[in-house]
């Protein structure tokens, strides 16, 4: 197994740098790497370079996909629930993200769905069902339309089924500066800015690790939302041939294009719940496990 010593040495330099919140104590006592040890760790050579993963429990096969710029860890407190459930579940690091190799340029989304194969070969994967997040939903749907011989049931939380004029907005925005200040000042700066937009009560080990994500992701970060926000989400959903169920939580940035999805797909299963935020998974991951794992093994 591969690891970078340069992400590791960022990462330890960002436990060291990272600034105290008001929250509770037992919440702002870094985790670090022992959110993984649950689960199986390994790599797998693809066409796009060794994909890392984490792994499950035994029984029904369950693909996860995270959003942009997470990475495996958003799923590493629902794969115990998961396993619980009689469910082997697994969440690759998207290339990229974590500790996956980066493309050498950007990617579109059916590269990041086809790659997806070679790393169920490699596990002796048939079929699974496939679980996406935000713009892991992208590559969910792409994997599914373009592959649908190895999906048993798809679900997608938050859609992000956006207009043409909603796209070029997003495409025209700029990248985040990643320069690095003498002071760690571009540390504290993304995670005040990160904290603004999660509820004030919200644990401080998601919040960590969505910033550490974006830093461990470097200045090919910007590449998975290029690749959702150029992806024709829209004509991708309509040729869809599994069965699929949507949800979104009230509130969220993408529930709005949930719904979207939902009326274009009125036969897919849809729920919208109470409000929540991009990294409830890993704050709050039983409630979250339990949905998907009670559609994944239903009739």
């Amino acid at each position: 197994m591969r690891i970078r010593v340069q992400r590791l040495l960022f990462a330890l330099a960002f436990i060291a740098l990272s600034p105290g919140f008001a929250w509770a104590v037992e919440d702002s006592v870094w985790q670090g790497v022992g959110a993984l040890k649950s689960s199986t760790r390994g790599y797998v050579e693809t066409p796009m370079g060794q994909v890392h993963y984490l792994m499950q429990g035994e029984g029904v096969p369950v693909l996860l996909l995270h959003q942009t710029p997470w990475f495996s860890v958003q799923f590493a407190r629902v794969l115990p629930h998961l396993a619980d459930r009689g469910i082997q579940a697994i969440a690759p690091d998207r290339p990229g993200y974590g500790l996956s190799d980066p493309p050498d340029e950007p990617k579109t989304m059916d590269a990041y769905a086809d790659n997806l194969v070679h790393v169920l070969d490699a596990l002796g994967l048939e079929r699974v069902a496939v679980v996406g997040h935000n713009t892991g939903a992208s590559v969910a749907v792409e994997f599914a339309r373009r592959h649908p011989d190895r999906v048993t049931k798809l679900v997608l939380h938050g859609t992000p089924l956006y207009t043409k004029e909603e796209q070029a907005v997003r495409l025209a925005r700029p990248h985040w500066d990643r320069w690095l200040e003498a002071d760690g000042s571009h540390l504290k700066d993304y995670f005040a800015g990160r904290g603004r937009i999660v509820p004030s009560d919200a644990p401080l080990q998601g919040l960590q690790w969505s910033v550490l994500a974006f830093f461990l992701a470097g200045e090919t970060e910007w590449y998975g939302h290029q690749a959702a926000f150029s992806y024709d989400m829209e004509a991708a959903i309509k040729e869809l041939t599994v069965p699929t169920f949507l949800f979104a939580h009230e509130g969220d940035a993408l529930a709005s294009q949930t719904k979207r999805a939902s009326d274009l797909r009125p036969d897919f299963d849809y729920k919208e719940y109470a409000r929540a935020y991009s990294h409830i998974m890993y704050d709050d991951p039983k409630p979250w496990a339990d949905k998907v794992a009670d559609y994944i093994l239903g009739d």
